[in-house]
């Protein structure tokens, strides 16, 4: 489903890195080649259409485009990792008849890692990437700023460069965002949700979180009151999408009405690849309409 849970924002800084050529260049350079034996992590692109599709791997769409990064990750518990090693550090011992130093047994360690990396499992994660060539920005759906990097850190190395930086509001967001609620402000399509997280201004491990919970209750002032900012904020947009907002500008928890959702349910089984373009077309409309409207209350 190409309907964004998550919204990392970067704003382009240069309109050659725009180009659709570079970008399909560069995604078709480094499809995704599962891990060989001695490999514990590999990334690569494949198409947005499905894994096992010949179909492209950008999709392209009035200036609107879509890829799928697919990362590949070997997972060895750490406890079978020591289990192997001090067997081996024993046999070490007994054969040499002497107490390893410490260097020696990293470089067991190591040994073992790469012995066991053949019969290790594999977990997948999947990531889009949608970039929005007409207000110059790069979405990636995901939870944390480390992945979002190092999707983006791909497609860099292919490119040569990519001059982004990552979108911020123009006053500190915490800040605006208690304004609002001590307040009750609402900017219209976007309103208060009834989801909060609050957390001390000086002990960040002070943290209150309220679900269905009314804005403007006295239990909320009284925290703002007692110091408290807002971390985390539901708001909701009255055209059908709500979201968490947190203080680092990022969106999570992005949920689309039903309205929008079903939109696209007449397509039959055999018309997946255009309900995949309908789809990530009404999406990537609705939610540019939802930032646009986020940038000019944050600005």
């Amino acid at each position: 489903m190409v309907w964004f849970k998550n919204a990392i924002i970067y704003q382009l800084n240069k309109d050659n890195l725009l180009d659709k050529q570079l970008v399909e260049q560069a995604v078709n350079a480094a499809p995704f080649i599962p891990c060989d034996k001695t490999e514990s992590t590999k990334s690569g692109w494949i198409s947005p259409y499905g894994e096992n599709s010949n179909n492209p791997l950008m999709i392209d769409i009035d200036g609107q485009l879509l890829l799928r990064l697919k990362k590949e990750s070997k997972i060895l518990p750490s406890s079978v990792i020591k289990q192997a090693l001090t067997t081996k550090i024993a046999k070490q011992e007994d054969a040499l008849n002497r107490k390893l130093k410490k260097t020696e047994t990293i470089a067991l360690k190591e040994e073992v890692f790469i012995d066991l990396l053949p019969r290790a499992f594999s977990k997948y994660q999947f990531f889009w990437l949608w970039i929005d060539t007409k207000q110059k920005r790069l979405i990636v759906d995901s939870s944390s700023f480390k992945q979002a990097e190092d999707l983006l850190a791909l497609l860099r190395k292919e490119m040569g460069s990519l001059a982004i930086t990552p979108r911020s509001s123009t006053k500190p967001l915490e800040n605006l965002m208690t304004e609002w609620v001590r307040n009750t402000q609402h900017y219209p399509p976007l309103e208060l949700g009834n989801e909060i997280e609050l957390k001390d201004a000086i002990e960040e491990s002070q943290v209150v979180r309220c679900k269905n919970q009314d804005m403007d209750s006295n239990e909320i002032f009284v925290h703002i009151d007692a110091g408290k900012q807002v971390s985390k904020l539901n708001l909701i947009d009255s055209r059908g999408v709500s979201f968490m907002l947190n203080r680092d500008d990022t969106l999570k928890r992005i949920k689309f009405d039903a309205s929008i959702l079903d939109k696209n349910e007449d397509y039959m089984p055999e018309e997946r690849d255009k309900k995949i373009e309908a789809d990530f077309l009404i999406m990537s409309s609705t939610l540019s309409e939802t930032i646009d409207s986020l940038i000019t209350i944050t600005d």
